[in-house]
């Protein structure tokens, strides 16, 4: 039969169509991701999942498999696996698994996971080492995400021999075995990245790694944030999640003020947000909100206040932190986030038996010390404006110290052959204010 034009055109386009659809569908997102990697100091671990799909995923078909020290194949014991909980996971959205140790007196090995990290936490696993290893990665192991039929999901870095090398981990003085930033990222050569720090995996990668690399280079997918870096958790920013708005705090700056002789469970005030597409939001502490107290034997680090997770109410809840016979300031950093996207820090202060008033400059110039007291006379600065210098002065008012800062808002200090006592420290901003906050050594 003698084929029109018409007829051959038809084709061409059912062909063109079919083509099209298969190109497009090989880059569709059709399975979960690991979007963030926690390796943080002691216990402090955590994975972030990610649904990068339109549609809902049920957790409870996936499980998280650790490939130990280079280990070819986990052990046929299922020590090194454990399957995820019954969760349904809506699109563009993430899911927070994090090391269950809570115990506030556990140490060495149970020694609990950082409260702000806690608070980021969907679901606990693995409280048991002898039960469950899957959750204890340290920075040379890989970490999979399977189906629970075993099927590879994702994967964060490599199994199989060689096992990486030891190697100085960026932002310590720790050599410790781990990939780095530098071709073959196993062999000891660069910087340790994978060992205390945070990875977190590029917006642009929504696919997951489903075979096993030879070579394995941290930095091609995944950005490195330091170790202990929390604030990212339970959200994922994503090239194929739809246009979601911000939420917006009420006020760019809160303050408040209570009383040291103030009972646990006092109400000190509510930070509010809207949010335009009406999403449920979560509230977090970053930083600040600590002070050391020696017990007789050790300084025990003391949070006095926390924030509702889901309502914003700031509390009292351990008045032990309130020194009656120090005007203390708690310069709290707070975040805000809609499961899609995250707010910048705002600042939260809260005066400790001092009255509000204009005296506080309204807020507009704040610095934060920590941690106070230092035991190995080291200690952070963060401002809320450009520093241009630091200095600190004994009890004598001698200069003991002087820094200038370029073109940043937080400092590193450290005096190691300063005495034990309280010193004064004199942040000097670039718009020519200065602020001065007392310093312990101990």
């Amino acid at each position: 039969m003698k084929k029109t034009k018409t007829t051959i055109m038809k084709k061409l386009l059912l062909i063109i169509i079919a083509f099209v659809g298969t190109l497009f569908g090989s880059f569709a997102q059709t399975d979960l991701i690991i979007s963030e990697y926690v390796e943080g100091w002691s216990n402090n671990k955590a994975l972030e999942i990610y649904n990068p799909t339109n549609g809902s995923i049920e957790l409870d078909e996936y499980r998280v498999t650790r490939y130990s020290n280079g280990a070819d194949v986990p052990p046929a014991d299922n020590q090194w696996t454990i399957n995820l909980p019954s969760f349904t996971l809506k699109p563009y959205s993430s899911y927070v698994v994090v090391l269950d140790k809570r115990d506030p007196a556990g140490t060495g090995q149970e020694a609990p996971v950082w409260k702000q990290l806690q608070e980021r936490a969907d679901v606990f696993l693995c409280p048991v080492y002898t039960t469950s290893k899957a959750m204890y990665f340290n920075g040379n192991d890989a970490v999979a995400l399977e189906k629970t039929n075993g099927t590879l999901v994702d994967l964060f870095a490599r199994w199989g021999a060689p096992n990486p090398a030891p190697v100085l981990v960026g932002g310590s003085t720790l050599s410790i075995e781990c990939w780095t930033d530098t071709s073959p990222y196993f062999t000891g050569l660069g910087v340790g990245i994978t060992a205390d720090h945070t990875m977190v995996k590029k917006a642009s990668i929504n696919t997951g790694v489903i075979t096993n690399p030879s070579i394995w280079n941290p930095l091609a997918d995944w950005d490195t944030l330091p170790a202990n870096t929390f604030s990212g958790l339970g959200w994922h920013k994503s090239n194929v999640a739809p246009a979601n708005a911000t939420p917006v705090f009420d006020k760019n700056q809160y303050l408040y003020s209570v009383e040291s002789t103030s009972e646990n469970g006092l109400e000190i005030g509510t930070l509010t947000t809207t949010d335009a597409e009406g999403d449920a939001i979560r509230y977090f502490i970053n930083y600040g909100n600590f002070v050391y107290i020696n017990n007789g034997t050790a300084d025990v680090r003391i949070e006095p206040f926390a924030i509702g997770k889901t309502d914003g109410k700031l509390t009292l809840i351990d008045k032990t932190g309130l020194d009656p016979t120090v005007k203390d300031t708690f310069d709290i950093k707070v975040m805000a986030t809609d499961g899609f996207s995250q707010t910048n820090e705002i600042l939260v202060r809260v005066l400790v038996d001092i009255e509000i008033g204009v005296s506080e400059n309204e807020l507009t110039h704040s610095v934060s010390i920590f941690p106070n007291p230092s035991v190995d006379k080291h200690f952070n600065v963060v401002s809320n404006n450009l520093i241009s210098s630091i200095s600190v002065t004994n009890v004598l008012g001698q200069e003991i110290f002087n820094q200038r800062i370029e073109n940043s808002n937080t400092a590193s200090i450290n005096i190691p052959n300063a005495s034990m006592g309280v010193y004064q420290v004199f942040v000097k901003n670039v718009d020519g204010t200065t602020l001065v906050k007392n310093i312990i050594f101990k």
